[in-house]
């Protein structure tokens, strides 16, 4: 029997959690829930299985690859668009050749594979539905049956009162592949909506499977909460804890370091990831959920919580029955969250290899050196350029601006938004405009025909000296003083001025490639997230032979480089040795060599 894994959900109920995280990853006892869901498929020797991937998909695609490693066999099917859950199996209907599961990725269960299957066979059925009996059947959909398990109607989250059965769908089924002709292709159709009741009305062969299993369709931030501490607590039968060592109640990795009185002192079932570190006059009341890579600093409070991986929890700190992820803390009672900007409350955590930390160490004394010595060594530089500048126009030698808005992600009430908040660097380069430059507006023209940025031909705006500073980049040598200060990197993205920031937040970048219109704009706005820089991939391959969206991609493609875990090197290819120093010296070796061409030049 093969299996299709509904994996394409974002999940949207979910965020902030979910921002980074497609839902089928988020980890239960910290493992995702597509795994567990992997996992139930091996015991019951379903060994092929599709997955169908929209939301994030390269998450998913590279944690479980081919299968392989999990002792499997899974391929995929990527949608451009959502097809629904019926569409998207109808999609690959050829992968389907006899009787097939369906299950949700998103989900968590431990239903008997082999007894539904059983039932199904006996049944003579051509469509079953694993059901299951809940006091409250309002969130769910309803179905009722007769004595034979037969399926007679189905309600949608029907007041309780107004049920006609405490059955829901859980969304498990069992299929014959004949079922697939029923499904029309290439649109969104689903199976509740649309196809569940098409088989009522050609009264098709089709059954209820009934049993006692557990089952959470994760759909709040309480279902979350809720199933990981009851997997933790023991509820769920038969699930084992493999490679961690049990003492005191408590589940722990090896590779963990746990202050001794705080071990002995635990309360409850704690469940403590791989290489996590808890310091002392820490308390710990379970049930709790630790992930991975997790610090804990000394005397934090922690009780009847879910702990992400790589999150850090400052001194004194106390967590009752929430979800933390890295800054965010989400209060289950309250349904609440908050983004903690304060680094000695919650941050981000990650244990980083020391070549890769001895890596940035040269990085940043590279860089504080050179703009050090550049500073000192062209100040006589600076000094004739001051002269030139007074003698060419009156105002200011030097011009200052702010540079770099970026996107940040706030609750408001029940309600999350993405936000534009200012985080600007005074960005000093030597003035090479008229003080009166808007007045001369006249003439103005802009080279570029979309997107947001400017660039102008001829600009009656720019200085006779400006035109030579702007030619040989001399104007941006000031720049160094914020590399100095540790504002920029010599290597690192383009620091736009706010408002092309903005506009490129707002309005998007979209690039003309033939007859056809690109729209970048979601893949650009991935270049907010790398540090700013004097050189990058932008000026190493000239920036002057570059359109302004060429740039904004290259920008983009550090960003990523940088931020990338070193995990995940494997994955960068030639690229992986960006983050490296040897990589660091190379884009500035390119850089020179770029400008010395006049290639670099503005």
């Amino acid at each position: 029997m093969k299996a299709f894994i509904l994996s394409a959900g974002i999940g949207s109920r979910l965020i902030p959690l979910t921002l980074t995280i497609p839902k089928p990853m988020l980890p239960i006892v910290n493992k995702p829930a597509l795994e567990h869901t992997v996992i139930l498929c091996k015991k019951h020797n379903i060994k092929d299985i599709k997955m169908n991937l929209f939301y994030l998909p390269e998450n998913i695609d590279k944690y479980f690859k081919d299968g392989k490693d999990f002792g499997i066999n899974i391929s995929y099917s990527l949608e451009k668009k959502l097809l629904g859950t019926a569409g998207a199996i109808k999609r690959v209907q050829s992968f389907f050749n006899d009787t097939f599961v369906v299950l949700s990725g998103d989900g968590f269960t431990n239903i008997d594979l082999t007894s539904m299957l059983k039932f199904h066979k006996e049944k003579n059925s051509k469509a079953t539905i694993g059901v299951k009996q809940v006091e409250d059947p309002s969130k769910f959909g309803v179905v009722v049956t007769d004595n034979d398990n037969r399926i007679l109607k189905f309600q949608e989250k029907p007041k309780k009162e107004d049920a006609l059965s405490n059955l829901i769908n859980t969304g498990i089924y069992i299929f014959e592949p004949e079922i697939l002709d029923l499904i029309p292709a290439k649109e969104e159709y689903d199976f509740g909506y649309q196809l569940f009741p098409k088989l009522l009305e050609i009264n098709y062969p089709f059954y209820a499977f009934q049993s006692e299993f557990d089952w959470n369709d994760i759909g709040s931030l309480k279902d979350y909460w809720q199933v990981n501490l009851d997997v933790v607590s023991g509820k769920v039968k038969d699930f084992g804890f493999d490679s961690f060592a049990v003492k005191n109640n408590v589940k722990i990795d090896e590779s963990s370091k746990i202050d001794k009185d705080v071990f002995a002192n635990s309360v409850g079932s704690i469940l403590i990831g791989k290489k996590c570190e808890i310091k002392e006059g820490v308390k710990l009341t379970g049930p709790l959920v630790i992930g991975d890579e997790v610090y804990i600093d000394e005397n934090a409070i922690l009780s009847e919580s879910v702990i992400l991986s790589n999150t850090y929890v400052g001194k004194e700190v106390e967590i009752k029955q929430s979800v933390v992820n890295q800054n965010y803390h989400l209060s289950v009672p309250n349904n609440f969250g908050l983004f903690i900007d304060d680094d000695k409350v919650l941050k981000s955590h990650h244990i980083v290899p020391f070549k890769t930390r001895f890596d940035q160490f040269l990085i940043n004394s590279t860089d504080r050196i050179v703009a050090f010595f550049a500073l000192l060594f062209l100040s006589p530089v600076f000094l004739i350029v001051a002269i030139l500048i007074k003698i060419g126009s009156k105002g200011p030698v030097f011009y200052i601006s702010k540079r770099l808005k970026a996107p940040e992600v706030e609750k408001k009430g029940n309600h999350w938004y993405v936000f534009i908040k200012e985080k600007p660097v005074k960005y000093y380069v030597f003035r090479t405009m008229y003080v009166d430059a808007d007045k001369r507006v006249k003439d103005l023209k802009n080279k570029y025909e979309t997107g947001p940025f400017r660039k102008i031909e001829n600009d009656p705006r720019v200085t006779k000296i400006g035109k030579f500073l702007r030619k040989t980049s001399i104007d941006e040598l000031p720049l160094f003083w914020n590399v100095l200060k540790g504002q920029m990197s010599l290597v690192g993205i383009w620091a736009l001025p706010t408002y092309e920031a903005k506009e490129l937040l707002d309005e998007g970048l979209k690039s003309e490639s033939g007859n056809e219109l690109l729209d970048l704009s979601e893949t650009a706005k991935v270049r907010f997230q790398g540090k700013l820089g004097l050189a990058g991939f932008w000026q190493a391959r000239g920036r002057s032979n570059l359109t302004a969206e060429e740039r904004a991609l290259h920008d983009t493609m550090q960003s990523v480089m940088e931020n990338i875990d070193y995990k995940d090197k494997q994955y960068l290819g030639e690229y992986g040795e960006f983050k490296t120093y040897k990589g660091y010296l190379k884009v500035l070796f390119e850089t020179f060599k770029s400008v010395i061409k006049r290639e670099g030049a503005i």
